[in-house]
């Protein structure tokens, strides 16, 4: 019995890792010439979000984008999103009130109770249209 509960437990610890590593992997995912595109002009959709409450939904922006929200418990964060190429790989920088780290171009951050959502619209609209939508 004693070593079912070992195997059980190394089972889950073994998932639990997994899942981990998983998470934290890259996002973003180079393409073969990514120095050819101008990321100055790609367009996308940023949502920002607090645990209690919603700051933007929806925002389109291209080139960078930059806003202050105000926390529930008082506390003033700035977000600054602007696309780039890092690594030779397609980024976003996100800095965060003194904080800096990069996001894939469609995907979700979060740093503490700060979530930031991005979602790069050509794409969104190309699975849309994939899907019979039209714009």
């Amino acid at each position: 019995m004693e070593l079912s509960k070992v195997k059980m437990a190394i089972l889950v610890s073994g998932g639990f890792l997994m899942g981990l590593a998983a998470a934290n992997l890259p996002r973003a995912i180079a393409e073969s010439s990514p120095t050819s595109v101008d990321m100055s002009t790609k367009k996308f959709r940023v949502s920002i979000d607090e645990i209690h409450q919603n700051f933007v939904f929806g925002d389109e922006f291209a080139g960078s984008y930059k806003r202050q929200v105000t926390m529930s418990d008082g506390s003033v964060r700035t977000i600054e999103l602007t696309p780039m190429i890092h690594d030779g790989k397609k980024v976003v920088e996100f800095k965060d009130s003194g904080g800096h780290t990069y996001m894939g171009l469609g995907g979700t951050t979060t740093n503490g109770k700060l979530m930031v959502q991005l979602r790069d619209i050509e794409q969104v609209n190309a699975q849309l249209q994939a899907n019979g939508w039209h714009n």
